[in-house]
This record gives C-alpha cells, structure tokens and sequence, in this order.
C-alpha cells in the first residue's frame, strides 16, 4: 500500500510557504524554530514540540496545512499556527501553567489551547473557528450546550486576566 504525498512544489512554492509559516507564527509571538515540511502528517496540519528551553521549542507546519488553508469551509492556516501558539502559551506562560495544573482535568488541554489562539486573533472567522472547536470540545465531553457556553466564557475571561 502506497503512502499518499502532497504534490511537489517548485523551489519558489516551497520558499513562500516556509515565508509565510514563518512570518505568521513570528505575529503571534511563537518563540523557538519554525520549520515547514512538505509531507503529511496526519496531524492535521500543525504541531508543536516542547523543548528543554523556549528557543529549542519547534513549530512544525505541514502541507495539509496549506491543504486545509485553501478550502475556505475549513481552518487556516493562520488559526492552526494561533491553536499551536496556544499549546506553547500552556507550556511556557509561568501564570498559565499554574492555572493548567490546578484545572486541566476540568477541561482538555486542546479546549485551552484554541480558547488562547482565539484571544491572540483579531475578531473573525479565524477566531471563531477556534472558539467553536473549543465548544465542540467540550460538547464531545459531554457538557450541554449551555454548559459549553458558560464555561468558554468563564474560561476566555480567566484566560484573558491571566495573560
């Protein structure tokens, strides 16, 4: 069984990819290397890595990214790299992490991380793309919908007070 790969890409394709990557995760703060690979990774798109220091951590774009980028019933590339920024946000944000560790089994991790990716977009689509996979999230998990709701709020309002 032969493995699907993304189709190749000139010199100049895969240069404006790795640019822009690189110039959407510097907007919104990712610190550490940023790489883009033109293969798949059944990820869905985007990865964060944690490492021993910030500047060791890694951001990895992949080409189903760009993939997704392009259909516009799906997310961008600019609200993966913001959902990714938000798992370092978790990591590394020493206010962040401690609220993490005291409430993390209250929600998912995932839930955290695009409810920070929403707060470092502009209003929009992008943002409410995230916000909606936030809910989803928790909807999944088994909350209602008005569950869901009130704790995307608290949770927002939380969040925005402690960054």
């Amino acid at each position: 069984m032969s493995e699907r790969t993304p189709p190749p890409l000139s010199p100049a394709e895969l240069r404006a990819r790795r640019s822009r990557v690189a110039r959407v995760a510097k907007r919104l703060g990712f610190v550490g290397r940023v790489e883009y690979r033109h293969v798949y990774s059944r990820s869905g798109g985007a990865q964060y890595g944690l490492a021993r220091a910030p500047a060791e951590d890694l951001l990895t774009v992949y080409a189903e990214a760009f993939e997704r980028d392009a259909d516009p019933e799906d997310f961008s590339l600019e609200a993966m790299i913001a959902h990714e920024r938000g798992h370092q946000l978790l990591a590394r944000h020493p206010r962040l992490a401690k609220f993490v560790l005291a409430r993390l089994s209250e929600v998912s991790e995932e839930v955290v991380a695009s409810l920070l990716g929403a707060i470092l977009l502009p209003a929009g689509a992008d943002q409410r793309d995230l916000l909606g996979k936030a809910t989803f999230e928790l909807l999944l998990g088994g909350r209602s919908a008005e569950a869901a709701r009130q704790l995307i709020e608290q949770l927002l309002n939380l969040l925005e007070a402690l960054l």
